[in-house]
């Protein structure tokens, strides 16, 4: 299973630091990130949104299925690389995701996520600079999800674009990103929270919980499960009968 605990995470012993970092990312998006993706909306229509988020979620499965084979997922890479063929051809680049209505939906994975796989530890909770809540683990990974990336590699040595192109793909999936907060309704809610630190922190970790166990929580870790599904729980020992 590797390392899949987030309690130093949640201790965030970093707080007062990862404070200034958020409040400095409010005051980029406040200023530059969300006027940029509300004029997106209002230019591009809701069909083409989607399209486009389709486009790079397509875009991003061959960094998913190089994790998936780096965790020892065999069975989850194949499925990704069935998915990434098949709305290549029928979903027309990627445009349409037809693969999750054929029952393959996306399972991504990321570097922190190899990383958790090979017993390295989540580190401190910490906020970074323009990409937001990670752990130390994961941040320090974040530029290795931008930089290796298996479908750039591919793009640069069979297109060979620019530096100006290569930056404008860059700079939509930030903007893609950031609409996707608001078709999600996260950023109302943030925005109506009392602690909108607080509440993205737990929200990250929940989320990043749910990714390192696969979307399946053991009972253990899980404050909504019952434990009568806990299938692995030994069952309840009948009482010795009384001694005569």
């Amino acid at each position: 299973m590797g390392s899949t605990d987030l309690s130093r995470a949640e201790a965030d012993p970093w707080e007062k630091s990862n404070r200034r970092v958020h409040a400095f990312n409010k005051g980029l998006d406040r200023w530059v990130m969300k006027p940029v993706t509300v004029g997106y909306r209002a230019v591009v229509p809701r069909p083409a949104r989607t399209a486009i988020s389709n486009a790079y979620g397509n875009y991003g499965e061959p960094a998913n299925f190089t994790n998936s084979v780096l965790q020892g997922k065999f069975a989850q890479a194949f499925r990704t690389l069935d998915r990434f063929i098949l709305n290549s051809t029928l979903g027309i680049g990627g445009i349409m995701d037809v693969a999750t209505g054929l029952g393959r939906p996306r399972e991504p994975e990321d570097f922190g996520q190899t990383l958790a796989r090979w017993g390295v530890t989540s580190g401190p909770y910490v906020v970074l600079p323009l990409f937001g809540p990670s752990t130390l683990r994961d941040g320090i990974m974040t530029p290795v999800d931008i930089v290796v990336d298996p479908a750039d590699f591919v793009r640069n040595a069979w297109l060979s674009p620019g530096w100006d192109v290569r930056l404008a793909m860059l700079a939509g999936r930030v903007i893609n990103t950031r609409n996707t907060l608001i078709e999600t309704g996260a950023d109302k809610l943030l925005a109506d929270s009392l602690d909108d630190y607080a509440l993205a922190r737990a929200a990250y970790l929940q989320r990043r919980r749910l990714q390192l166990f696969d979307g399946q929580l053991p009972a253990e870790v899980d404050p909504f499960a019952d434990p009568a599904d806990d299938l692995t729980a030994e069952p309840p020992r009948a009482p010795d009968p009384p001694k005569p």
